[in-house]
Formats: structure tokens, sequence, C-alpha cells
């Protein structure tokens, strides 16, 4: 698979560590770990932490030749754990660049078994082109369907979060992002479990018991592990089933998948 867009440096000022991270950037790592030959596509700044998020790819197995530098501060989010490990934006600083892929760039996406892309990684543009190269999941996270109501019907999977909202309510955006042209939608509902539907059937997934440590990074690897087994012939019910076992794992650790380094004062400070 190939993962297209953002990446962030995720910050937990209490504890005074940082971890990569960034949708794209997460569902490349959660590919390689789950055994798919991974690449990701996407601009880091100059930065020390840009180098970092470099080094924690190379070090998960992820191919990093579709990597650019450029002159700027690698984007941060600020993050906080709640008492239930659920983690809390509580701030976030987005990139000033992204990325526009060239004649080069698509034609060595061509050929994988799916893109990642998603809102977070301001690609609507360019996923008709995406598309044509193979299937397409984009995460919509909190976003409605209206954000990309341009392009849905260029999507194989829709995937969303919703983790207050009803059952009905999730199923009423999934069917509708269908109905707009999407083959698959998904939602995630943290404790609630996960909805998805073809059009046709609708499913339920209840949430996998775990010891909850951070949710950091657990919708990324519900989509990744979600797509691998869908785009692997499973039935909706069997990926929901893997995505939400592949997701439970990642709530028992800090960081959306590791590699934490210890926060500067320059860092902590640099947004202030």
């Amino acid at each position: 698979m190939a993962s297209v867009g953002d990446n962030c440096v995720d910050r937990y000022l209490e504890e005074g560590i940082g971890f990569p991270g960034g949708s794209a950037v997460n569902a490349a790592v959660f590919a390689a770990r789950l055994g798919v030959d991974s690449a990701y596509h996407g601009i880091v700044g100059s930065d020390a932490e840009g180098q970092g998020i470099v080094d924690a790819l190379r070090a998960e197995g992820v191919d990093v030749s579709g990597v650019r530098v450029s002159d700027e501060q690698t984007s941060i989010t600020d993050i906080r754990i709640d008492e239930d490990g659920n983690r809390v934006f509580t701030a976030y600083v987005p990139p000033m660049s992204h990325v526009v892929l060239g004649d080069a760039e698509l034609e060595a996406l061509a050929g994988h078994d799916w893109i990642h892309t998603g809102h977070s990684s301001r690609t609507l543009a360019q996923i008709p082109a995406l598309s044509r190269l193979a299937p397409v999941m984009f995460d919509f996270s909190y976003t409605s369907v209206e954000t990309a109501s341009d392009v849905v019907d260029h999507l194989a999977i829709a995937a969303f979060s919703r983790e207050t909202e009803s059952e009905e309510a999730c199923f009423a955006l999934a069917r509708d992002a269908v109905e707009r042209g999407a083959r698959i939608a998904v939602v995630t509902r943290g404790a609630r479990g996960a909805i998805a539907t073809d059009g046709r059937t609708n499913h339920t997934q209840a949430a996998a018991p775990v010891d909850v440590v951070d949710t950091t990074g657990a919708g990324d690897a519900f989509q990744t592990a979600f797509a691998r087994a869908a785009f692997s012939g499973a039935s909706i019910p069997d990926a929901l089933e893997a995505a939400t076992a592949f997701a439970a794992t990642v709530c028992t650790y800090r960081g959306a998948f590791g590699h934490p380094t210890p926060l500067e004062e320059k860092e902590v400070l640099r947004d202030r």
C-alpha cells in the first residue's frame, strides 16, 4: 500500500515526550506491521522533528523514497491523555505546505493494493488521479461527506470517526457516502465499536476489551487493518473483526506507534 499526505509530532507536554504521527504516517507504519509492503509519500520539515519522522518510518520498514524535505517546521499536535486513556487534542499547528504529486510520483503509486489519504492531508484535488492508480481509502475523520462531495464516487472506502453519535446516525452517514458513490463506508465509534455498510447490508462490530493506555492512532490502525482485509477479499464482517482486534493492540501503549523522544524546551515553546 501507499500512504499519501500528513505527518506531525504528537507532543505530550505534561509528560515531556513526543511521538511521530499523522494519519498518513500512521497508516504506512501499521500496514508494515501487518506484513504489507508500504510506502509513505509526504513532505517533512527540515528540523530535527522531521528527520525523526523519517527515521521512525525507516525503522518500521516503510519505503521513504517518496518523502520530500521542505525548509519549514514540522507540524505539531498537542495531546493530553484523560483518566480513561482517551487522547484529547489540545492544540494543532498545521504544516506550511502540502503534497502535490507530479507525474513521476503518481507513476510510482501505480499498482499498489490501495492508497491511503485523508482530509488532513489536503489531497482532495488529487483523488481522481489517485483512484485511477489504485483503490483509495479516504479518512474523513470527524468531517462530513460534504467536505469531499466532488470525489466521493472515486473512493473504495470512506472512513469516518464518530465517537459520540448514535448507531442510527452513524449508519445514516455511512449510507450517504455509499449513495454518493463510495463502495464501502465504515465508521469507528471508539468504545462503542464500529459499523460499516456497502449499501446492501449493514454490519456492526463491538469494541474489543482492552486495558486502554492511549487511544492515539487507534482509528488509523483500524482503518489500515480494515483495508488490508477488505482488499484481500475478506467479507465486511471479517474485516471489521480484524480491524477491531488490531486497533485494540494500539491502545495498550503510548503514542500511535511508539518511538518516543524527549521534548526540549525550544520545541515546547516554539508555537507559543
